[in-house]
């Protein structure tokens, strides 16, 4: 897990793409990509990849977030919370897909948490998006896990020990 200060270039960055979003606030949990405060946390967890893997341009595709310098699609998942997160806290990837797992069309998954404030953030790890389903657990919509129930939709759920640690990124 890689600690990251959170500067204000990236914030201003990440502010300014989002100004040329249209967000639709009054949507509701079950529409993904609605709510600007998470289009903003996910701009700054894109905008912190793309500095530590020194790439020059966001792709923000619909599949894929991110294009690397060896051309591999990368999926960037990040959210807020209120401390460093611990190795067995999980990864999530949903999917609006109710009847199952809607798969996006990227080679990997890089998974960040930032801290509610925007101050310090974690690159958690990394993962081929193929071996993400094939080790995570299946949640669907609605189960309770006591302090926290999946809402939203389906999702996929991985450990961040069961990441990829950033070494030299093969992609």
């Amino acid at each position: 897990m890689i600690e990251i200060l959170i500067t204000q270039d990236i914030i201003d960055y990440a502010t300014n793409k989002l100004e040329h979003v249209n967000t639709r606030d009054n949507l509701g949990l079950s529409k993904f990509g609605s709510e600007r405060d998470r289009i903003l946390v996910g701009y700054i967890g894109e905008r912190i990849m793309m500095k530590y893997l020194k790439l020059k341009n966001d792709d923000d595709k619909y599949h894929y977030d991110l294009l690397s310098n060896k051309g591999k699609k990368l999926e960037v998942k990040t959210i807020t919370c209120k401390f460093k997160p611990k190795p067995d806290y999980w990864c999530t990837v949903n999917s609006h897909d109710l009847s199952g797992v809607y798969k996006q069309d990227a080679d990997f998954y890089i998974f960040l948490r930032i801290l509610n404030d925007y101050s310090k953030g974690w690159i958690l790890g990394w993962i081929a998006c193929e071996d993400f389903f094939k080790k995570g657990e299946f949640v669907k919509k609605g189960k309770d896990f006591g302090k926290f129930k999946f809402v939203k939709a389906n999702a996929t759920i991985l450990a961040i020990s069961e990441l990829n640690e950033f070494k030299e990124p093969s992609f």
